[in-house]
């Protein structure tokens, strides 16, 4: 199963903000579509959930350069490297012919859960500190958006309650939760699912669909749905939020159950979550 946003990056990731296979299809992440010209993390999965892709791979994984000037500014980057110089930060941004990561000054101090502004892809700056990046309501436009500062994701490490992400192919350290116990994510954050491994919270996108409403990403749905295929009252390749269940359970708690809907694994590798599962038809 996947989960996928649109940055609102489509709301980089719904940016226009920022994210597995399993037995239910589910679409692109708000908040990671930006990298694929137009969000980070938009490819429709093959599982109960979306999850995030991105055409900018290639560019985080260019050596440094300055592509012949000294400014370092213009120098390209490794994003889970953070090999720019010091009062710059390496970020994706939308050049003239694709996405890149570049080395851009640092323009705010920020801290990682605090409120942030972000430039807009074109420009690539944001109000987050060196050590973080600005995730929200990404547009693909070039327009500023508004969100949360999350840590970047520096060697694959993050702290104990974090896990490395990406958003597109820049990874942050976001906090991990739990969707059926509805614990560690704020009052401005959603828990999805990002492939493979499980639950992290990210901003809460702004159309809150109800469960059996379309949906265009994982952050589409209200707090505490999933986006995903096969739920009931929806076309079978269409996109509709759905309610979360345990597969642990003996009993059927999905709302639809009278007309279908049993508990399918979602597919996150995490022991711990594994068993989290979405109310979808069985194929």
């Amino acid at each position: 199963m996947r989960t996928t946003w649109r940055f609102s990056l489509g709301a980089l990731l719904s940016a226009a903000c920022v994210l597995a296979c399993g037995t239910t299809n589910a679409p692109a992440d708000d908040t990671g579509d930006a990298a694929t010209a137009g969000d980070p993390s938009t490819g429709a999965s093959t599982g109960t959930s979306a999850a995030a892709s991105t055409d900018a791979s290639d560019a985080s994984t260019a050596a440094p350069t300055t592509g012949g000037t000294s400014d370092p500014g213009e120098a390209q980057c490794q994003a889970d490297l953070q090999d720019c110089p010091d009062g710059f930060k390496c970020v994706l941004r939308r050049g003239a012919a694709d996405w890149e990561f570049v080395c851009l000054p640092v323009q705010g101090d920020d801290h990682p859960g605090e409120t942030c502004t972000h430039d807009g892809v074109i420009t690539g700056t944001d109000s987050c500190d060196e050590d973080s990046w600005c995730i929200g309501s990404f547009d693909t436009t070039g327009a500023s958006w508004e969100g949360l500062c999350y840590p970047l994701c520096v060697g694959d490490v993050c702290d104990n309650d974090q896990r490395c992400v990406g958003i597109g192919s820049l990874p942050v350290c976001a906090p991990i939760c739990d969707p059926l116990l509805a614990i560690g994510c704020t009052a401005d954050e959603a828990c999805i699912f990002r492939e493979p491994e499980g639950f992290v919270c990210f901003p809460q996108g702004a159309d809150g669909a109800a469960i059996g409403e379309a949906c265009e990403t994982a952050i589409s749905c209200a707090p505490g749905l999933h986006c995903s295929q096969r739920v009931v009252g929806c076309a079978p390749d269409s996109y509709c939020c759905t309610d979360y269940c345990d597969t642990d359970s003996p009993d059927n708690s999905c709302a639809a159950k009278d007309m279908g809907a049993t508990c399918q694994a979602i597919g996150a590798t995490d022991l711990e979550q594994a068993h989290v599962g979405a109310c979808v038809i069985a194929e």
